[in-house]
């Protein structure tokens, strides 16, 4: 065994250093459509990437912790599915007729300025 492997099992990771990662993902799952999830393989894996030391031990502890736990769903360990706050509440839509009703307003209110021209 190597004294790096040795030293990464011991390192507890900075939630704070973790909350940009969470925050980018979420923003990108936003951008397009995506689940607001991630896989928590897919996840250590990024984080590994990004040098923080995250191991399947210590997730759990990281993300009660805030930031995280102000960002991230409490872990289920069944699942191996980290969920973004916000992920299972619906979509509100607005009606259609309410849409058109807004639009129309301003419509009007912007024929009814006077430009001065």
């Amino acid at each position: 065994m190597k004294i790096f492997e040795v030293d990464m099992g011991m390192a507890t990771p900075d939630p704070a250093q973790l909350s940009g990662l969470v925050q980018f993902l979420n923003g990108r799952a936003n951008n397009t459509n995506a689940r607001k999830e991630i896989s928590q393989d897919a996840f250590i894996k990024l984080a590994n990437d990004l040098d923080i030391n995250v191991t399947a031990q210590n997730l759990a502890d990281v993300v009660s912790q805030e930031p995280l736990s102000n960002l991230l769903e409490p872990m289920d360990p069944n699942t191996g599915v980290l969920m973004f706050k916000g992920a299972g509440q619906p979509n509100v839509a607005m009606p259609v007729n309410k849409a058109q009703d807004i639009v129309a307003s301003a419509a009007k209110s912007a024929m009814n300025r006077d430009r001065g021209v």
